[in-house]
């Protein structure tokens, strides 16, 4: 997340892509991964990359919202949209 924070899309989904290739992570670790995943693909306008993450995170996530007050318009755009 510290890359998110920093504007470091690139370097948190390698790093989140890394971690994802690790072997077991608990359904929390997962969760926040993904999110890190979705805020930096959709900074990186790869929305196709930003609607996997979101699903995943959301499916890992129990306490995942789309709140306007918190989440941004591009991220609710991207988990809101259906599919071709």
């Amino acid at each position: 997340m510290a890359d998110v924070r920093g504007g470091r899309y690139v370097d948190a989904v390698a790093r989140g892509n890394r971690l994802l290739g690790m072997g077991e992570l608990t359904r929390p670790q997962l969760g926040m991964i993904h999110h890190a995943l979705l805020e930096s693909y959709v900074a990186l306008e790869a929305n196709g990359a930003a609607a996997g993450a979101c699903a995943a995170w959301r499916a890992n996530d129990p306490n995942a919202r789309l709140e306007p007050a918190l989440v941004s318009p591009k991220i609710r755009a991207v988990c809101t949209q259906k599919g071709p």
